[in-house]
């Protein structure tokens, strides 16, 4: 994980916050700002656990000491109440895949800056569900519910309960279901404040933003780093589909007709071969 030090920002500052308020350390909003409140947290966070180091500096050490904690100590591993960047994504799914061996857990491929888009599988059976999260960058928040979801669908699971009065273990044999939690890494990231403003990816797309004044920038942004909308790209491919099915269908009907031309021409010919 990366090191936060005084003056970092961005939702990691923010999942930050929330463990050590969970924790009773820090007393403070939770704005993803790594002021004064939150080294004085810090470092009564690494003098309570016996830290070599009292710098108030989340490094490596600090990290370690957490990680009880992010695994899911507090009764939670999938925060709601924060900014859900794709760094705190793959965070959970580390969790996730440590503590439920059994989840199958691929990439389906990589985004424009390199992230890569992970799937998830759930369950053994020949029904076959899919759910994504995220395709709209400032639709973030769906991915925290659909990894919660997964969280507490694969806590049921284990301790052979219901979820939404249905058994676990039923839906697990009877069900697969597959999720791809964040589709738009790269914007999401945008969005949620991981992308620092001084990037180059940042300006890119604040000059494409500019052309849309009555959208908020970088709140409003739905597309990826490049700017291309996901579901307006899904609607090119479902009318390119029905171009093509409806091209099928003329081509079909034309053939109809050619061997309904013929027909009749026959029977034309046979009726005058008769009269003659």
């Amino acid at each position: 994980m990366i090191t936060l030090v005084y003056g970092s920002t961005g939702p990691m500052v923010e999942f930050l916050q929330n463990l050590l308020q969970k924790l009773g350390f820090y007393y403070g909003k939770i704005d993803g700002v790594f002021g004064n409140n939150t080294k004085i947290a810090v470092q009564n966070f690494q003098r309570s656990f016996g830290l070599s180091q009292v710098d108030g500096i989340v490094g490596k050490n600090t990290w370690n000491a957490l990680q009880p904690y992010i695994d899911g100590a507090l009764n939670f591993i999938v925060p709601t109440n924060i900014s859900y960047s794709y760094s705190i994504l793959q965070i959970n799914l580390d969790t996730l895949k440590r503590l439920y061996p059994f989840l199958e857990i691929g990439i389906a491929g990589y985004s424009v800056l390199g992230n890569s888009i992970p799937y998830i599988r759930i369950g053994r059976g020949s029904k076959e569900v899919f759910y994504s999260a995220s395709i709209h960058a400032n639709e973030w928040i769906t991915s925290p519910v659909l990894m919660k979801f997964l969280a507490d669908y694969c806590y049921c699971y284990i301790n052979n309960l219901k979820i939404y009065n249905t058994s676990a273990r039923d839906l697990y044999n009877s069900t697969s279901i597959y999720i791809m939690p964040m589709v738009n890494p790269d914007g999401v990231n945008l969005v949620t404040g991981e992308i620092p403003r001084n990037s180059p990816s940042y300006m890119f797309t604040q000059n494409i933003s500019r052309k849309y004044p009555s959208i908020p920038f970088p709140d409003g942004w739905k597309a990826n780093i490049r700017g291309v909308d996901f579901s307006n790209f899904q609607h090119t491919l479902l009318i390119n589909r029905l171009d093509w099915r409806l091209l099928c269908l003329i081509i079909l009907f034309l053939k109809f007709l050619h061997i309904l031309f013929f027909h009749y021409l026959l029977i034309y010919y046979h009726l005058l071969y008769l009269n003659d």
